[in-house]
């Protein structure tokens, strides 16, 4: 009898869920705070924040495009409904999208009900400049890194918290040179690196990293994107998905079976999963 009472407790449990909707296992983010790269190895992740700037992000995505590199913009609402061509080669060129708030402005003190109404503002308005009212943004960024209760509330959103482990403060006014220093003396595996592509004068950081990504890569270092919350999740291509009847040219990025590639010279037809010698793998979605 003991045994049937369990029993019958565990269906009446069943019902329940099915009932309310509720899954039985965790399905989503959860409110931890992302430190690091999703996959392990000399990796690092390259994040820029406050853009899309029209003086600076289409030269940080110039070097990007140049290096093979993917990233992370994290993107404030009004700089995406201002720019929104921006955005949308950003979404092309495969990088991911994470959330900044409207107006760069510290949730810390915020109710709940206060950061999800920012939330949202702000995922819509980057949805909405993207063209893609279904625009996978899988990351949320607290300016300052000033969280409150934004992680949960982000969570709740299907967001992870990104923070960041690597710093070299290139909001200071310090010369490229310092933030060459900076950058190399906190690079280890599976770091995750904090600039800015908007917000100010960013022609140091560009220069840095004309002059580092470079350095790294003939040292051996990848780039990946950062790791997520509750995953793993299916892939969150952004490229547009490869045709074999257009032609593409050197640099183009498309989307195939869960991976972003680029196009290292003119091709059409070659398919990107087999043509390693025309199609660059940039790494999963």
């Amino acid at each position: 009898m003991r045994l049937r009472s369990r029993v019958l407790a565990m269906i009446a449990a069943l019902t329940a869920v099915v009932t309310t909707g509720t899954p039985a296992l965790a399905d989503g983010p959860t409110g931890d705070i992302v430190y690091a790269t999703r996959t392990g190895g000399k990796v690092v992740a390259l994040t820029f924040d406050d853009g899309p700037s029209p003086d600076w992000t289409p030269k940080v995505l110039d070097l990007l495009r140049d290096r093979q590199v993917r990233a992370t913009f994290c993107l404030l609402g009004n700089q995406a409904k201002a720019h929104p061509e921006l955005v949308r080669r950003i979404v092309a060129d495969g990088h991911a999208v994470c959330n900044h708030t409207v107006n760069h402005d510290s949730p810390a003190g915020w109710t709940p009900e206060q950061i999800r109404a920012d939330l949202i503002a702000t995922g819509d308005a980057i949805r909405a400049a993207a063209g893609d009212p279904k625009l996978p943004i899988r990351y949320f960024r607290a300016p300052y890194g000033a969280w409150g209760a934004s992680p949960q509330v982000a969570a709740s959103l299907g967001m992870s918290a990104l923070a960041w482990t690597m710093d070299p403060l290139d909001w200071d006014g310090s010369p490229a040179e310092v933030l060459v220093q900076r950058l190399s003396s906190q690079i280890y595996p599976t770091a995750v690196a904090l600039s800015h592509d908007g917000g100010g004068d960013r022609s140091a950081t560009l220069a840095a990293y004309q002059q580092l990504i470079p350095q790294w890569q003939q040292a051996g270092w990848g780039f990946e994107l950062p790791a997520t919350t509750g995953g793993p999740y299916p892939p969150a291509c952004t490229s547009p998905t490869w045709n074999g009847r257009d032609s593409y040219v050197q640099g183009d990025r498309v989307s195939h079976r869960g991976h972003i590639y680029q196009a290292r010279w003119w091709t059409k037809l070659e398919n990107p999963g087999n043509a390693w010698w025309v199609w660059a793998d940039l790494g999963a979605c």
